[in-house]
């Protein structure tokens, strides 16, 4: 990447396997006039559809059974219970032990108020105001992106944009504009108090899963996992959460005994008939 603020230079591997060098150019006044076309255009066309408004998106979660006072009030003691408790963590005094559980618990909290406000944010997206920042962003994309070595538009138009949205370098030239336009932190996750902590004193990898004092993967509880979440012992044999041998399909892996009589002694099952 490039250090001039106004650009960002990348290179990306293209489906095709071939690599290809592009830039984000800062968006100027030309590209925001043209981009602000197709907001003015999606706005007025999702509002002739019956787009939902921002404004009214509260009142249509609350008719809809989305949103209620109780879930208002689990916001506000959840942004509380952050700060408390990010206050604690920073403040030290305390057995490290002690540090981790706070920190483990900022995670559990955090992801409580991501999900209640999940519902939210997925609606603000259709809202008629998300639809048109969304086109604008397009098209601005498409208008910034191009070839380092030229500076040749890399797509033809917004269009040819769209229909490659999913390719490498559609993607990655979003990510880059987004980033120097809303100055998002690419190391966000990293940053949260509780992840800065936990890498501190080495709690977690550098993908932030949990780890031990050997550096394996591991639950909450200090329990081995592997990288797909499975618990498994020293050797990675696959085990329960209690340590019990199973099976790459989690049947426990037993000496099967035959069954008994009343008497004590062995059941002899005769083989099932052989059907033509």
């Amino acid at each position: 990447m490039s250090q001039d603020k106004n650009k960002e230079v990348f290179t990306v591997t293209k489906t095709d396997g071939k690599e290809v060098t592009l830039c984000i150019k800062k968006p100027g006044p030309g590209e925001g006039r043209k981009a602000q076309v197709y907001y003015n255009q999606t706005f007025a066309a999702a509002l002739q559809a019956g787009g939902l408004l921002r404004a009214s998106v509260e009142s249509h979660m609350r008719s809809q059974g989305l949103w209620d006072d109780k879930k208002t009030q689990q916001q506000t003691d959840l942004v509380k219970q952050l700060s408390e408790l990010e206050l604690k963590l920073n403040g030290g005094g305390m057995k490290l032990s002690d540090g981790k559980r706070l920190a483990l618990q900022m995670r559990e909290l955090r992801a409580k108020f991501r999900e209640l406000l999940a519902t939210r944010n997925s609606l603000d997206i259709s809202t008629v105001e998300g639809q048109a920042e969304n086109a604008r962003f397009n098209a601005l994309v498409a208008l910034s992106l191009v070839y380092n070595d030229s500076g040749e538009l890399y797509y033809k138009s917004v269009d040819d944009y769209l229909e490659h949205a999913g390719d490498t370098e559609a993607y990655k030239g979003a990510e880059t504009l987004g980033q120097m336009m809303f100055k998002l932190d690419k190391n966000y996750e990293n940053n949260l108090p509780e992840n800065k902590f936990l890498r501190r004193f080495k709690f977690v990898d550098d993908e932030l899963r949990l780890v031990n004092k050997d550096g394996q993967l591991v639950d909450e509880e200090g329990r081995l996992i592997n990288k797909d979440g499975r618990y498994i012992d020293g050797s990675g044999d696959f085990v329960d959460r209690d340590g019990k041998p199973v099976d790459k399909d989690g049947n426990y892996l037993v000496e099967e005994k035959p069954f008994l009589d009343d008497d004590g002694n062995p059941i002899v099952e005769e083989p099932a008939p052989k059907t033509e």
